[in-house]
């Protein structure tokens, strides 16, 4: 049997880091900070020394699940971004599209968890570095769209809360397991038709 190539090496890697960062991610919903990498080995259903080949500690992998998290957010509300159209339907439709993939993707919703909670749980500050792109390529084009559709006098407090309500919802149905029955259109919906009410 011949060797493998190097692309096939880096096939086989990314391919288990990609098992490792799922496993990492359910494994997080279900014990928070206390996952231990041992407990993303069994879930990965890969052995200890595996993961500990790729990650010397729990810190190095949910550092890396939530970089990686970003790409994933960033990626989901492009479309949104990119979009024609007034602020306000830009605005309504980047809110379903993060909704959308905190439920299909746990990542996502770890790292919108982790913002809103200012990193609390993590030791000392190596996520300042994250937070201030997370604020660049997600939160500040949100609130500018809040900003122009909306007309909000505090188009950060609005943004606030239509980023809070959306974490607050995720977390209701994946903690309870609901994820497949969740209305993210009538969620949205009813987050936006109350703040132009309130608007007005």
């Amino acid at each position: 049997m011949s060797p493998r190539t190097k692309e096939q090496n880096e096939a086989i890697r990314e391919m288990r880091m990609n098992q490792i960062m799922q496993a990492a991610a359910e494994v997080y919903l279900e014990k928070g900070i206390q996952l231990e990498i041992r407990d993303v080995a069994a879930k990965a259903e890969l052995g200890y020394g595996t993961v500990y080949h790729y990650y010397k500690n729990k810190h190095m992998l949910l550092e890396d699940l939530l970089w990686d998290a970003l790409y994933r957010t960033e990626s989901a509300v492009l479309p949104a971004l990119t979009a024609d159209g007034g602020s306000l339907l830009k605005a309504e439709s980047f809110s379903r599209l993060l909704l959308q993939k905190c439920i299909e993707d746990p990542s996502v919703f770890i790292l919108l968890k982790t913002v809103a909670d200012n990193f609390h749980h993590f030791p000392g500050n190596r996520f300042s570095k994250l937070f201030a792109e997370f604020q660049e390529r997600v939160y500040l084009p949100f609130v500018e769209m809040i900003r122009e559709g909306v007309g909000s006098k505090s188009p950060e407090q609005t943004a606030n809360l239509i980023f809070g309500s959306l974490v607050g919802c995720a977390a209701l149905n994946i903690h309870h397991d609901l994820r497949n029955e969740m209305d993210v259109d009538g969620i949205v919906d009813m987050i936006f038709s109350g703040i132009q009410s309130k608007e007005r």
